[in-house]
């Protein structure tokens, strides 16, 4: 393809070519130093701008460049708010597991989740559901009992199960009944949410529920990397205190 800047581009040749706008648009592709090598063009192109007035070529570069540049920083701080909310995230994560580890009984770890979860996440419930394990309300009893947020159940099925499958946390809308179910010490009177954690237990089963009066607070788009990092912290204890 010829330059369509040199003369044999000229309206007046009868002779030439007809040149699409595909044409030229591949050849500036192609020739992006194009303008450079002929900068008097530039003066004599003008795009119709928004409010209807005429403005240069390089002056809608220029406002294009600037509209990118005021998205990438809208973006910029959507990734820095983001990594600020993971880094408060996972130091509160690093807390709570600190002190799971250091836990030595269920009336401990009743404590520990109220602490913990209830007032650093800002959760308005949290309950660990297990199956098949006396959690001590006198010692020696041998008998499945339940403390605020541990509720041991005879066995299974749980009340998790019914919304959990394959084993993964999910976050999820809950009904007035449900929430009552998964949070049995709580009065309840409305809808709500929760993350719902199965905890890696040999046997029979347990589930840590998290969860909140909004029925938005937890949704199915949530990211749950730091609860499932949670869940198998707490399995690990709740098999450690297990008879």
């Amino acid at each position: 393809m010829r330059d369509p800047g040199t003369e044999d581009m000229n309206p007046a040749d009868d002779d030439r070519t007809p040149v699409s706008e595909e044409q030229v648009i591949v050849y500036l592709r192609n020739h992006p130093d194009f303008f450079q090598q002929h900068p008097h063009l530039l003066s004599e192109l003008h795009l119709r701008h928004e409010s209807g007035g005429a403005i240069s070529l390089v002056e809608r570069q220029v406002a294009i460049l600037r509209e990118r540049n005021m998205v990438m920083r809208r973006r910029m701080n959507e990734l820095m708010q983001t990594a600020k909310q993971n880094d408060e995230l996972f130091a509160k994560t690093r807390t709570l597991t600190l002190e799971l580890l250091r836990v030595d009984s269920w009336h401990e770890l009743n404590e520990v989740l109220a602490t913990y979860v209830l007032t650093d996440f800002h959760a308005d419930f949290v309950c660990c559901h297990v199956a098949g394990m006396p959690v001590a309300g006198r010692p020696g009893s041998g008998k499945p009992a339940s403390l605020d947020h541990i509720v041991s159940h005879a066995g299974p099925p749980l009340p998790h199960e019914r919304f959990v499958r394959g084993g993964y946390p999910i976050c999820t809308t809950l009904r007035l009944e449900e929430l009552a179910e998964l949070f049995p010490s709580v009065s309840h009177d409305a809808a709500g949410s929760a993350v719902l954690a199965p905890l890696l237990l040999d046997a029979p089963g347990g589930c840590l529920a998290i969860g909140s009066r909004d029925p938005q607070g937890f949704t199915p788009d949530m990211d749950t990397l730091f609860v499932t990092y949670i869940a198998e912290v707490l399995s690990q204890v709740v098999q450690r205190l297990a008879p």
